[in-house]
């Protein structure tokens, strides 16, 4: 009889200390876990290309684990891909841009209808996502895309070339970064410059710095993808007295960093406590463009280092 007691009293002893340690084997996994989501994440800054870190994102969606990059709109991912936009609420990207039409010196002298034109040449963000994305459904073929877009767009068609006079033999330089969305820009305004108003267009892809300066000194006409008031500020304060302005041809334009929409962030600084589950890495482009150094500059603004 006392040795069934004593068996029962072990038996129920062995019990309570499984369950104790029970108990605190899981109340360490939540210590722990909690203590390693405060840590620091070390957040850096990974150097890639537009097209990789498009492609890195969307397999991420799809497979549903967490990413954070940097992006722009206006872009035809901001159509394709699942993403939201986190909250900058110390506003390292600035509020939002506006993308300006800047010539040379002299050109709406010189060419008073074409400079009317881009004048009125004015279209949303959704508009170029939109452009952007048929490019894509072609490859690239820009100009099979800028075809497209315009035949389902004759409203806006109609918009830019309202009232405008066909000025024969008028040569157009244009000049542009060589970004997706300006190829696609280019493409559709050289369709209308060149069918419908008659002028002999050339294009040419080059570094910012070379572009803003071309306008400068003239040896270029125009450029439609200038924007302010902040990824361009620096290259178009050092030439403003150098070229004409002729007004924004779309508004509402941003950047900043993305995440999948499921993403348990909504603000830059969230990241903080999630640096783990984002693989302490925020997808970025090119080296040198102003994205890349406006990412630095938060990583380091909110503490994500």
């Amino acid at each position: 009889m006392k040795g069934r007691q004593r068996m029962k009293l072990t038996t129920t002893r062995i019990i309570d200390i499984l369950l104790i340690a029970i108990c605190t084997a899981v109340l360490i996994y939540f210590h722990l876990a909690k203590a390693d989501r405060g840590q620091k994440p070390g957040y850096r800054l990974i150097t890639s290309t537009t097209p990789a870190m498009i492609e890195e994102m969307d397999y991420t969606i799809r497979k549903g684990r967490l990413l954070a990059a940097t992006a722009w709109e206006p872009h035809w991912m901001n159509d394709k891909l699942n993403i939201k936009y986190l909250k900058d609420p110390r506003k390292i990207f600035g509020e939002t841009e506006n993308v300006y039409t800047v010539v040379r010196k002299g050109f709406t002298k010189d060419h008073p209808e074409i400079a009317k034109f881009f004048r009125q040449f004015k279209w949303k963000t959704s508009d170029l996502n939109s452009l952007s994305l048929i490019c894509y459904g072609y490859d690239g073929d820009f100009e099979k895309g800028a075809r497209e877009w315009l035949r389902k767009n004759p409203a806006l068609k109609a918009a830019f070339l309202k009232d405008i006079k066909p000025a024969p033999g008028t040569k157009i330089k244009m000049v542009d970064i060589g970004f997706y969305n300006e190829l696609a820009t280019n493409a559709m305004l050289k369709i209308l410059l060149t069918e419908h108003l008659k002028c002999e267009v050339s294009n040419v892809s080059t570094t910012i710095p070379i572009a803003f300066e071309a306008l400068a000194n003239g040896t270029q006409d125009v450029m439609v993808t200038v924007w302010l008031p902040n990824y361009h500020k620096r290259e178009y304060a050092a030439i403003q007295d150098r070229v004409e302005n002729l007004g924004a041809n779309m508004e509402g334009a941003r950047m900043g960093i993305i995440v999948p929409k499921y993403a348990p962030v909504d603000s830059i600084e969230d990241l903080a406590e999630y640096g783990k589950e984002f693989g302490g890495k925020i997808m970025g482009i090119e080296p040198g463009q102003g994205i890349m150094v406006l990412t630095e500059k938060a990583i380091e603004e909110y503490g994500l280092k």
